[in-house]
């Protein structure tokens, strides 16, 4: 029997087969995204876990073993090349060493960990009417910094100051320590709380004259808040603590009122108390908030108190420490919720509160307006600072690889200018900025590690082992109106196996089963 070549498809038949693979390539990139999404917040909820002030318990230390795999699946579905979300830019930044994407790729930095016996020598307007600059416009464009390891504390590092050549860190470890910057090692340990130390702040008195015994007169000293419910003030020359405060409630952000020798305290029961350090007394106490203090900060005559249930509120302060309230931004809570950091500065107060973008608020008119700082649309945002040169400094964390990272931006236009990354950094969850007598950036960090970025000049011979700043104009794109942790509330991981210490399937199984649901 003769054979005949199959009759030829018509035109409809190869147009619904064609339909039929777009539909099916439309729902695995569906299904892809759906994923990525989940997984990112799963992502974020270990994050918050392993920085919680206590013991995890057995199931909250099951789902932290899971984040290598769920890393590693998130590797996957971007290498699909489904185009399931923008290349993130700091994920480009933290696998090259740079944010600009290489063939090339550059060899794996390290940070300087030198012995500590020597020397080392390692908005206004931020909204869419600004007009977007280029890399060349960065007064840091092309900067190498070298990054110190400062190695003493046991446990996170949550505050940090620079003073002159010092930098004094806070941990819960429950220690205050003093490091020389240009030997890069620890000078004086200050021990005395019994809880984490939270905050910390350096008191100049000026010209005021003090008439305790206890404070000696021209001289510059470090408070230290705690969870143990207390303040302590310490003396930089001796290491000695001079006097302590007992306050009633945990202590959670210290500001002082500068040339004057009063204190300003925020607490976790949400209390802003005023203390005359002099007499060792309470000269004002008022329950401001609903929620935990994480902000404060004096700024041109104004208090900006800010709470972890995202509430800011900005006071007029007198010299002798009388509040009253100017504003509060009742309106922006929700957007503002989890405010861990704040930063006022031009006319604006930049806000950190551990989202993927960074919010900039106009207190007078009840507006803000997000700037982008993860191009994935999610990560953590939790250390702003401004340089004396205004440049504004935001840290940024990278939950698909688990790396730091800071961006750089004008004060006064909020204009993204450039990102320095390094890929064996962690989480940044504070920072400090100054720069050195010669003019050089010096950034401190701190988190798991206690981190210097020291610039070097410029036309120096190009160090392998230099973080590298670079330019990215991802970072110039409109943030994200609705951030993925805003919802990260929702139980995850309730749809996984029961027992997530359980030896029955696997993680990447149960992230099957859950996109079946």
């Amino acid at each position: 029997m003769a054979m005949h070549d199959p009759p030829p498809r018509g035109r409809h038949e190869e147009k619904s087969s064609l339909i039929g693979r777009l539909l099916e390539s439309g729902i695995v990139a569906m299904m892809d995204t759906t994923e990525l999404r989940r997984l990112r917040k799963k992502l974020r909820q270990i994050e918050t876990l392993e920085h919680l002030p206590r013991d995890l318990t057995p199931c909250e230390t099951a789902k932290v073993s899971l984040k290598v795999e769920l890393r590693r699946r998130v590797e996957e579905i971007l290498s699909q090349n489904l185009q399931v979300e923008p290349e993130d830019a700091e994920t480009r930044a933290t696998q090259h060493g740079s944010v600009a994407s290489s063939s090339h790729p550059e060899p794996p930095l390290k940070k300087h960990n030198p012995p500590k016996t020597s020397p080392k020598k390692t908005t206004a307007q931020p909204a869419p009417k600004v007009k977007l600059k280029g890399p060349d416009r960065s007064p840091l464009q092309g900067s190498q910094f070298l990054v110190h390891s400062l190695e003493g504390h046991s446990d996170i590092v949550t505050a940090v100051l620079i003073h002159d050549r010092y930098i004094i860190s806070g941990s819960w470890d429950t220690s205050v320590r003093v490091w020389d910057i240009f030997s890069a090692s620890e000078v004086k340990t200050l021990c005395g709380h019994t809880g984490a130390v939270t905050c910390l702040a350096l008191v100049s008195p000026g010209e005021v004259q003090l008439n305790s015994s206890l404070l000696p007169p021209h001289e510059d000293f470090v408070c230290s808040g705690s969870a143990d419910c207390s303040i302590k003030v310490w003396s930089l020359i001796s290491g000695q603590p001079l006097l302590s405060i007992y306050t009633f409630s945990a202590v959670s952000a210290l500001t002082p009122i500068p040339d004057t020798k009063l204190i300003i305290s925020g607490s976790d029961g949400g209390k802003i108390d005023v203390w005359d350090l002099e007499i060792q007394e309470n000269v004002r106490s008022e329950r401001t908030h609903e929620d935990k203090v994480t902000a404060l900060q004096l700024h041109a005559g104004l208090l900006y108190s800010g709470s972890s249930d995202g509430f800011l509120k900005v006071w007029k302060v007198s010299s002798s420490g009388w509040l009253s309230l100017l504003h509060s931004c009742d309106s922006l809570s929700l957007p503002l919720r989890g405010l861990y950091a704040l930063c006022a500065a031009a006319g604006h107060i930049y806000v950190a509160n551990q989202g993927a973008s960074l919010k900039v608020v106009d207190w007078k008119q009840d507006i803000l307006t997000r700037l982008s700082n993860h191009t994935s649309g999610s990560g953590f945002v939790d250390g702003v600072a401004v340089t004396p040169d205004n440049l504004l400094v935001v840290s940024g964390f990278n939950v698909d690889q688990g790396r730091g990272f800071l961006n750089v931006r004008d004060v006064k236009t909020g204009q993204y200018l450039s990102t320095l990354s390094h890929p064996d950094v962690a989480r940044l969850l504070c920072l400090a900025v100054s720069r050195a007598p010669d003019g050089l950036c010096r950034w401190v960090t701190g988190g798991r590690e206690l981190l210097i970025w020291e610039e070097l000049p410029k036309g120096a011979a190009v160090e392998v082992s230099a973080a590298h700043l670079q330019f990215c104009a991802d970072f110039l794109r409109p943030a994200s109106e609705s951030e993925s942790e805003e919802d990260e509330g929702e139980d995850l991981w309730e749809s996984d196996d029961e027992d997530p210490a359980s030896d029955s399937p696997s993680p990447a199984s149960s992230w099957r089963r859950c996109l079946l649901m």
